[in-house]
């Protein structure tokens, strides 16, 4: 049970050497401006507290559990370096599906073969993956716009592999409309093919495919009516004529009337599949037999209906594509970057930095400094639940254990976490206190906390779970951990 995305390929698909390492360092950055991040332990004073690190490329690819923007932990998922390919587990419906899932369209661009993103047994028919890769690397990818009728093709050639397709729906998302009138025509046969797509909006060069279709159907039921030899012989000539017009060695207007006729009409609607579809359905063989005896030769006259520039989306932003206020952005903003804060956000960081000023010498230096902030992390995990630090202001405090300014952060720090208003609001994801509410809540297999969730983290309500306490909290971390961002305000 669970959600699962994968890519489906053929067997032997891989991204071409040459672009190995580009591909690594676009699903790098994926990852990292989708919010993947580690928790990373620290064990000090009998107390063991997770913080955040951001993700990176090691030596072997990337490998991590969490997302910043949806604040949860999902199974592992990641990079492998040495088959150049993304890899996941469960991966939720969240902003962790959303991150995961584009790294596979990427990966989708740039296999030169057949495949598409799935998840689960779904293809990604989504649009907005593309405008936010195109945003991420300034690119004018289109979707990817593989002739559908090859990846039909792949799937039924393909061994142990489950894929559940709404052809039609998908052929209109995603592909053009030869391939979709042959898969469905394969599906359901050519004439209700002809039914869906006589009701699908056309434009003229769509129009004279269809008329192609169906003169098709007309002129292999009058072969079979007027031709003289058996019913195999007849299959056998059709085969070997469509076969000859693909290797070039019929030109149209040699053959008799009839055979010619039947070629016009797989020239115009440059369809081999439903044209043998047809014939299976008139002959009544099977499609698979006969098409095996031409999908080797059989290829479009028309390339350039895939992939034109109708299949191109707009960059769509980082914050748009995971529905992120940009005061939640913090821990990205960068100098000169899409970024803007608000008014209210630009007032909140006047007042710390007002505060700072006011608190910088008049507190006495923390002697222990590390057993203080230790116990600081235990105590606003315990009231408010997965507030994480970076570690790099961690260890970045570590190497200025006496410096006042690290200090004072900390200290505005306590003050905002021991807030009576600020603990009253944080409340509201907790089970109160008292007997009557014993039975409510998370049940927790093993030692149980001292303050109970009142519903499982991951499908909490957003309104409970981004309070106003935790909100403040999480952004406090991200400021004084963003380098760039804090020199502005607090000014080192």
């Amino acid at each position: 049970m669970g959600t699962f995305a994968w890519i489906f390929k053929e067997k032997e698909s891989k991204i071409p050497k040459n672009k190995n390492d580009e591909f690594a360092e676009r699903v790098e950055k994926i990852f990292q401006n989708g919010g993947m991040m580690n928790i990373e332990w620290i064990q000090l004073y009998g107390k063991k507290i997770p913080m955040l690190r951001k993700v990176e490329m090691q030596e072997n690819g990337m490998d991590f559990c969490y997302n910043y923007f949806a604040d949860e932990i999902w199974e592992n998922a990641g990079f492998n370096k040495e088959e150049c390919c993304v890899w996941s587990g469960k991966i939720g419906w969240c902003f962790f599906h959303k991150a995961v899932v584009a790294a596979y369209v990427l990966e989708e661009q740039y296999i030169e073969d057949v495949c598409v993103a799935m998840v689960d047994a779904d293809p990604v028919t989504s649009w907005g993956y593309i405008g936010w890769i195109n945003y991420l690397f300034g690119e004018r990818y289109l979707v990817k716009n593989y002739d559908s009728w090859k990846l039909f093709e792949t799937i039924h050639y393909s061994e142990g592999i489950y894929v559940r397709m709404e052809w039609f729906e998908f052929g209109c998302k995603r592909y053009a409309f030869i391939a979709g009138c042959e898969v469905s025509a394969v599906l359901h046969g050519y004439k209700k093919a002809i039914e869906l797509y006589e009701n699908k909006e056309r434009g003229e060069l769509e129009e004279l495919i269809l008329q192609g279709m169906k003169m098709a159907i007309k002129k292999i039921t009058a072969y079979q009516n007027n031709c003289k030899q058996d019913r195999d012989e007849q299959v056998q000539i059709l085969i070997d004529k469509i076969r000859g017009y693909y290797k070039e060695d019929i030109t149209l207007g040699d053959e008799d009337e009839g055979i010619n006729d039947i070629l016009i009409a797989l020239h115009i609607s440059d369809a081999p599949a439903f044209v043998v579809e047809v014939i299976s359905e008139v002959y009544e063989a099977d499609f698979w037999e006969l098409w095996g005896s031409v999908r080797d030769v059989a290829k479009r006259k028309m390339g350039h209906l895939y992939g034109s520039e109708e299949y191109y989306v707009s960059p769509i932003s980082t914050m748009e594509f995971f529905r992120q206020s940009s005061d939640d952005m913090i821990i990205y903003w960068k100098e000169g970057g899409d970024i803007c804060f608000s008014e209210e956000l630009q007032n909140w960081f006047k007042g710390l930095k007002e505060q700072y000023s006011s608190m910088l010498n008049v507190e006495e230096p923390i002697d222990n400094l590390l057993n203080y902030i230790v116990n600081l992390l235990s105590e606003v995990n315990e009231n408010y639940y997965n507030i994480l630090c970076f570690y790099d202001f961690f260890e970045e405090t570590l190497e200025h254990m006496q410096d006042r300014r690290y200090q004072t952060l900390w200290r505005m720090y306590e003050q905002m976490i021991r807030d009576r208003e600020m603990q009253k609001v944080g409340d509201v994801i907790f089970v109160p206190d008292g007997p009557e509410h014993e039975k409510e809540g998370v049940y927790y297999l093993r030692e149980q906390p001292r303050r109970r969730l009142s519903s499982n983290w991951d499908l909490m309500e957003p309104d409970k779970k981004n309070n106003k306490a935790r909100v403040t909290f999480r952004r406090y971390m991200a400021l004084v951990a963003n380098t760039e961002l804090r020199n502005i305000v607090f000014c080192f």
